[in-house]
């Protein structure tokens, strides 16, 4: 935790922008600089950091895991580049664009 510095246990946490990381359940709630982060975000996090681009590029997270790491590196970059980044809606509307265009195939 960052900020008891005590050992995480595998369960839900919190995630604080400000402190930079992971804030364990009794240290996040009720903070105002800190959000939930379900058990699998944050081990789909852990494989991201460990593995090579190769190994990473394999996950395949549920697509509510997927919309949890997308919205919670978003917050974080605005967080560290205090800007809010154009390139994450840009992205999504290619996609729906994509998608839509391949449903009307």
């Amino acid at each position: 935790c960052v900020a008891c510095r005590e050992e995480m246990r595998p369960e839900d946490q919190d995630f604080s922008s400000l402190q930079g990381g992971v804030v364990c359940p009794r240290c996040g709630p009720g903070r105002s600089d800190s959000r939930p982060v379900s058990l699998l975000a944050l081990k789909s996090l852990r494989h991201i950091q460990r593995s090579t681009y190769e190994e990473a590029s394999r996950l395949k997270p549920s697509v509510s895991v997927h919309q949890e790491l997308e919205s919670l590196l978003q917050e974080y970059l605005t967080y560290l580049l205090e800007r809010k980044l154009n390139t994450p809606a840009v992205l999504r509307q290619l996609r729906q664009n994509q998608a839509s265009q391949a449903g009307s195939k």
